[in-house]
């Protein structure tokens, strides 16, 4: 049996889908000039038109893109140090030329009044698991809404520090399942935790590792607004390293908490 995040998007998630996180910090208050901004976002919007707007998004399509405001931009749960971005995109495909190449044409479009920076990870398939977690998975994954219905979106890198990745795999495991006999009498584990929300959250996991170097996996979340509580406790049940000392291996990048846009039109 393999370790399992349970925010993974469950066990028929499509495999091979890179993802990539374009952050956009402004570089000044003035912004865009007024007569340089409709050029901007038409050639924004040809390069973007190879891809379904994940707004609303649609069963079977795997190139999509996903526009969000800021809300909140965090360090291991304060406000983060520095600027927060104001923007992030996220562009998905099987392709990645196709992820590097629109990264490449916003850098060039938006490059002058924001500072752009991405983060790059890729979809697995959950091998090596036991029936019965697919089957959990599968069953309580919740059914995706649009950015009306779950508006809010959460994207975490995280990396693993060295000495996770040293342990045996057998020892990463104990952390994921509940374990009280080694870790003591109030152990969940990563994955008890996780199934305390899971119907509730929408979730999906990009790995990184050997990919891009900032982190180890990008933890994709999305939500109501009646839920937002829920994915708060969801995240203080992981970060509590009593009922998950996992934890404590975890290295947190910023988190960036968005608002579901329907077009780049609206937030820029």
């Amino acid at each position: 049996m393999s370790v399992v995040f349970l925010w993974a998007s469950g066990a028929s998630a499509q495999q091979g889908q890179w993802g990539g996180f374009i952050y956009l910090t402004p570089k000044t208050e003035s912004g865009i000039p007024a007569g340089s901004k409709d050029a901007i976002l038409q050639n924004l919007e040809k390069a973007a038109a190879g891809f379904a707007n994940d707004f609303a998004p649609e069963k079977g399509k795997t190139d999509t893109i996903q526009y969000y405001k800021e809300h909140e931009y965090t360090q291991d749960g304060k406000p983060a140090a520095g600027k927060a971005p104001a923007i992030l995109i996220r562009a998905e495909s099987l392709d990645r030329s196709k992820v590097d190449d629109y990264f490449k044409t916003l850098s060039g479009a938006l490059g002058d009044y924001f500072d752009v920076e991405r983060r790059v990870g890729v979809t697995r398939e959950l091998n090596y698991t036991s029936a019965e977690t697919l089957d959990r998975l599968k069953a309580g994954a919740p059914k995706r809404g649009d950015g009306k219905s779950q508006p809010n979106a959460a994207v975490l890198p995280i990396s693993k520090t060295s000495a996770w990745w040293a342990l045996p795999l057998d020892k990463r495991e104990n952390y994921f399942n509940q374990r009280p006999e080694i870790f003591g009498k109030n152990h969940l584990g990563h994955n008890a935790v996780g199934f305390m929300y899971i119907t509730k959250i929408f979730r999906k996991l990009y790995h990184s590792r050997f990919i891009d170097g900032q982190q180890d996996f990008v933890t994709y979340f999305e939500f109501s607004d009646e839920d937002s509580e829920t994915y708060k406790k969801l995240l203080d049940g992981l970060r509590d390293k009593t009922t998950n000392p996992e934890w404590g291996y975890v290295q947190e990048k910023p988190l960036f908490w968005g608002k579901r846009a329907a077009s780049l039109k609206e937030i820029l």
